[in-house]
């Protein structure tokens, strides 16, 4: 009896890649899926150049904020803010707070005392496990915080979201 014929499927998805095609010359007994991308890659907005700066602020207020709720006595944040460029183009800035001269143990608990106030102000935060202590906190509007110790200070970053800056700006 001779079986039912079947009806060819789509050519082999992976001949059309190079390092799919030589794993599959590699390893025929392996089956390859390729899974096809539902939804597209997300467009990283444009941003004018009179958007860059309320962008940033928007950046420096959210660590003023921060800094506001933290109980840190006579000591001063040091602070820097600065935009960083990828290799696609994609910007984004980061405003950086670091808060220097503490005691023994002293950086633990402001880091500590960090996570709540980010709580308190509508972040959702959580600790990152490892060897050092830090935590890293999301909010909406694409605003993303990390907040690590050192020996004697707390480093506490907030960065903007990825955006292309105009043409304008870019220059």
């Amino acid at each position: 009896m001779t079986p039912p014929a079947i009806t060819p499927g789509p050519p082999d998805p992976t001949l059309d890649d190079p390092m799919l095609r030589v794993l599959r010359e590699r390893h025929p007994e392996v089956d390859i899926v390729v899974l096809p991308q539902n939804a597209p890659a997300p467009v990283v907005p444009e941003l004018a150049a009179d958007g860059r700066d309320a962008f940033a602020a928007g950046a420096e207020r959210l660590v003023d904020d921060l800094i506001a709720r933290l109980d840190l006595g006579e000591r001063t944040a040091a602070r820097d803010g600065r935009w960083h460029t990828d290799e696609w183009d994609q910007s984004w800035y980061e405003a950086v707070a670091v808060v220097g001269d503490l005691g023994r143990g002293d950086n633990v608990a402001l880091l500590r005392s960090t996570g709540n106030a980010l709580i308190g102000l509508g972040w959702q935060a959580r600790p990152v496990p490892g060897d050092r202590p830090r935590l890293v906190g999301r909010r909406r509007g694409g605003f993303e915080a990390a907040a690590s110790v050192r020996p004697t200070s707390l480093v506490l970053t907030v960065s903007t979201t990825k955006v292309r800056l105009t043409r304008e700006v870019a220059r």
